[in-house]
């Protein structure tokens, strides 16, 4: 059948043949109901069959597009390592463009080199000291009480929800010094940013890139939808980039030393605008949106997962609860005891890896 992936195998083995291929990867044989598979959610059935069939390395021949899959911790710790100077980000930076624009989530080469750099600085040991204690303290607290008052009431409780309001409330803080609110009052950046990460998650499985044709995207109710939920993410930044850029050259700011952080407003955002770098209002603009977009969504999976494996393990549940209470002695952690939690790390990178 014209519809199956099998002739799409036939086709790049054939190529692989006549061209100089000399890389020796296999290729995998992909039927028609693997790709139903990959299509239809259960993405790592498919994929963990191939790897036991042809090694932790192999290509694969999906719809117009010629993928290789690495399941090998050492070759992707490799590859992550790498990302955005040997190796592109390819299918990641072409379906998620229309929302992070040029921001570093999805650079390449010697833009994302750039960008790191101007990024990464305003990230320094006073800076997490500050936003552990003024920041992520603070909202826990407020997120504990809320989740007492649903036990109370004998409630269940979506979690990949709660934490995906937790985490875009720290964010908010930690990036632009504004509180979002959304764990007491429901968001309209939060049904953005869901709508529009699973529009490029939608586009990565997209047989025909439709959403490439202009026209198309302003008459397809999807691509609508998305194209609204990427003006409110990209108003909502722009507006808190304006307030704190009045504010900065209102009073002459500027940074005197790498550890600078303004005691009124530590944010990311304020030392970006403080450091005077020339860039465009856009670059700065895309940036920032990487950080509340990537950094919101990807950190309350990570607590979703974490808390959802510690559930199914009552001896590691336990032994963190034990860690905690031994370490903190029942005080608000600060910055410095992070690196004494060394089981609750290990079980979040547990959590990452699974």
């Amino acid at each position: 059948s014209w519809v199956s992936p099998d002739w799409l195998t036939a086709l790049t083995r054939s190529l692989s043949n006549t061209q100089s291929d000399d890389s020796n990867i296999p290729i995998a044989n992909a039927k028609l109901e693997d790709v139903s598979d990959l299509l239809g959610g259960a993405l790592f059935l498919p994929l963990f069959k191939w790897m036991n069939e042809y090694g932790p390395i192999y290509r694969l021949a999906a719809g117009p597009r010629n993928f290789v899959i690495v399941s090998d911790p050492a070759i992707a710790k490799h590859v992550l390592r790498n990302y955005g100077t040997k190796y592109a980000k390819g299918l990641v930076a072409e379906v998620s463009e229309f929302l992070f624009g040029s921001g570093f989530a999805i650079a390449e080469g010697s833009l994302w080199t750039a960008r790191r750099r101007a990024v990464v600085p305003s990230l320094h040991k006073k800076y997490l000291s500050v936003i552990v204690d003024r920041v992520f303290c603070k909202c826990s607290e407020r997120f504990v009480e809320k989740l007492k008052s649903y036990a109370r009431n004998d409630t269940a409780v979506n979690m990949e929800q709660q934490f995906s309001q937790l985490t875009l409330d720290v964010i908010g803080l930690a990036v632009f010094n504004y509180n979002f609110d959304s764990l007491t009052a429901d968001s309209p950046v939060i049904e953005s940013v869901y709508t529009a990460l699973k529009e490029a998650e939608a586009r990565s499985t997209d047989l025909l890139p439709y959403w490439k044709i202009k026209a198309l995207c302003k008459i397809i109710p999807r691509q609508i939808k998305a194209e609204q939920a990427v003006t409110v993410i990209r108003e909502t930044v722009e507006e808190l980039i304006l307030k704190c850029k009045e504010i900065v050259e209102k009073e002459g700011e500027k940074i005197d030393d790498e550890d600078y952080v303004n005691d009124a407003d530590p944010s990311i955002l304020r030392f970006l605008l403080a450091s005077r770098e020339e860039v465009s209002s856009e670059q700065l603009r895309d940036d920032l949106l990487s950080m509340l977009v990537a950094g919101h969504e990807t950190t309350g999976s990570v607590l979703t997962w974490t808390a959802y494996l510690l559930s199914k393990d009552p001896s590691c549940l336990k032994k963190a609860q034990e860690e905690v209470d031994r370490v903190l002695e029942g005080r608000n952690p600060s910055y410095e005891d992070i690196k004494n939690l060394k089981f609750l790390t290990r079980c979040i990178n547990e959590s990452m890896r699974l």
